[in-house]
């Protein structure tokens, strides 16, 4: 991919983006052994798309890809990573952080991401770029709805 350097700038803010958001799950799938299957499948999600962000760009010989930022900007990811970060330290430090609390920072930052349609920034003439980010979107899609009927066992418990 021929990117320009605020691009990559850009793409690299993403793919750390999500590894930190699997590096959250995975702290949660530490400290919930209940649900540690589940947060350790969300991790390894978050990581795999990482991966694939980062494996499509680089694997780009023929230009094929662009990454079209738009409303997109550095400081907003910067902005996100630096939120994520704060919930990563704020749940090592702190011992009584029900697990309802985890579900609903997990479902905001999911939310947050798909409504912001992180995924569509890629664009490609190669079918399966386009393929792969459909894809992804779907899966952040998928997150969301696992996320919420999760949720719901805790949400009966509280009550």
């Amino acid at each position: 991919m021929d990117l320009n350097t605020d691009q990559k700038e850009l793409v690299e803010s993403f793919v750390e983006q999500e590894f930190l958001i699997g590096t959250l799950y995975k702290l949660f799938a530490r400290r919930y052994p209940e649900q540690r299957d589940f947060w350790a499948e969300m991790a390894n999600e978050e990581y795999q798309h990482a991966s694939i962000i980062k494996r499509i760009t680089e694997s780009d010989p023929n230009n094929e890809i662009a990454f079209l930022h738009g409303e997109l900007r550095s400081n907003s990811l910067v902005s996100s990573m630096n939120y994520i970060k704060s919930l990563t330290s704020e749940f090592r430090d702190t011992i009584d952080f029900p697990i309802i609390k985890a579900v609903g920072i997990a479902l905001h930052i999911e939310k947050a991401l798909w409504e912001k349609n992180i995924f569509q920034y890629f664009e490609g003439d190669s079918e399966d770029v386009k393929r792969i980010m459909i894809s992804l979107h779907l899966e952040q899609e998928i997150h969301i709805a696992k996320l919420s009927k999760f949720a719901m066992q805790f949400q009966w418990k509280d009550r």
